[in-house]
């Protein structure tokens, strides 16, 4: 595997991290897993630990501290010209969990953007 392959391996990782960082910080924000969709909901409210709004903001903050650990290594093997567009990526990890995890509508023209987004990135990458 090419660094430059590595790199833009460890940017998409970061991305789907950052996403998942961003997740966890409304879920927690909201007051708790309330505000998921149904059966991701009932799976959070299951576990003791999910119940508690703080433990979804600990979530967010420990998924940004691997992020950055993650981004760190992207930019040892890309140029930070090539990385930071990559990282346009998490809209659309954002918009895609958003979606699925919280039952938030996405409607044409926002997936039009996150189709854009994705183009932007596969040139930014090549």
């Amino acid at each position: 595997m090419t660094p430059r392959l590595a790199g833009i391996l460890f940017v998409i990782a970061a991305m789907a991290v950052e996403s998942l960082a961003q997740l966890a910080l409304k879920v927690g924000s909201s007051g708790g897993p309330s505000i998921l969709a149904g059966r991701f909901r009932d799976l959070a409210s299951s576990l003791a630990f999910g119940r508690s709004a703080s433990v979804w903001i600990a979530l967010g903050v420990a998924a940004y501290v691997l992020e950055i650990f993650l981004y760190t290594l992207a930019l040892q093997r890309l140029d930070v010209s090539v990385a930071f567009p990559l990282g346009s990526l998490c809209f659309v990890g954002v918009a895609l969990l958003s979606r699925v995890f919280l039952a938030e509508s996405v409607g044409t023209v926002r997936w039009l953007g996150v189709l854009t987004i994705l183009a932007g990135c596969a040139v930014t990458a090549l």
